[in-house]
């Protein structure tokens, strides 16, 4: 779905739930850039998968959050809201917006935002990939302090497709795995979906695939 003001198309607003859309221009070229040197400083860590359960010592269910190379191959870094952070102040603010004028449009969800975002690597010494998942953790996969359901997933790309790397495409499943719908990847172009929507990161083939994600929470479905 390419973005257009739902404001001048109101029985498309009322009618239509789109599985995915793209907003351009959120952040500038040289913006993207700034982001993506900060980031560089502070490292990666290996990505992980929620799923699966074991019983504390004290009899409380712990969901285990752990590397499964099985189905992701990436490294990540959670960056925290920190008002006195100039760093990432700035992107979490811009990334509000874009949030809420996209929400407003397409999807209307009732959301109470978010506390951090994950910057993502996938890299091709690896064919880094994120095979079929969705961002919803359902039942008893969903972690103790988690205490809202992710309703809404933001993906932005911080480089450019066919230039920095190639493969790795973002990819929607719709009804069926073989058919997926791809989404064309530019460097500053995000896309929203609503967390339920199964998704996938193809295995990245040739560079680096770099990539900043938001998952924005709120009260349960209804």
């Amino acid at each position: 779905m390419t973005y257009k003001n739902l404001y001048n198309y109101p029985n498309e607003r009322m009618k239509i739930t789109y599985p995915w859309i793209f907003w351009d221009n959120a952040f500038t070229i040289e913006e993207i850039d700034r982001m993506c040197a900060y980031f560089k400083e502070q490292g990666v860590d290996r990505g992980t998968t929620v799923g699966g359960s074991e019983i504390g010592p004290n009899g409380e269910m712990i969901v285990k959050q752990e590397p499964n190379e099985k189905v992701r191959k990436s490294n990540v870094k959670f960056h925290n809201y920190d008002p006195a952070n100039e760093n990432t102040k700035w992107i979490f603010e811009r990334l509000n917006w874009t949030i809420s004028q996209a929400n407003d449009q397409f999807y209307g969800f009732d959301l109470n935002g978010f506390d951090s975002f994950q910057y993502t690597e996938y890299d091709d010494t690896e064919q880094g990939r994120y095979d079929w998942h969705m961002d919803t953790i359902m039942g008893k996969d969903m972690p103790a302090n988690m205490l809202e359901t992710r309703k809404l997933s933001l993906t932005l790309c911080l480089n450019q497709y066919g230039e920095d790397y190639e493969g790795g495409e973002f990819q929607v499943n719709v009804g069926n795995s073989d058919e997926p719908q791809t989404a064309t990847a530019l460097k500053g172009r995000a896309f929203l979906f609503p967390s339920f929507m199964i998704h996938r990161v193809a295995p990245v083939t040739k560079g680096t695939r770099k990539s900043l994600v938001v998952w924005c929470n709120g009260p349960k479905f209804k």
